[in-house]
């Protein structure tokens, strides 16, 4: 998995699929959004986070639930 940087949003990726997104504070805003498309319900979630190292880790950790629950394992040079 490795994160790609974009202008508003660092987005989780693997392979060539976007698996969520991490957004910073916004306006005057202190928290940091996170969104997650590829999950175990197969439902997005999303929540907010103090800062950016949680609100990635929320991602991360939801895909790893994901793989989990569908029985698979990460492989490859970005795993």
């Amino acid at each position: 998995m490795k994160w790609r940087q974009e202008t508003y949003r660092a987005v989780l990726q693997r392979g060539d699929v976007d698996i969520g997104a991490v957004y910073p504070p916004v306006g005057r805003g202190h928290l940091w959004r996170w969104r997650i498309w590829v999950t175990a319900s197969g439902h997005p979630s999303a929540g907010r986070e103090a800062n950016q190292t949680k609100a990635r880790q929320h991602v991360e950790g939801r895909f790893q639930a994901f793989l989990d629950a569908a029985q698979l394992a990460p492989m490859g040079g970005d795993a």
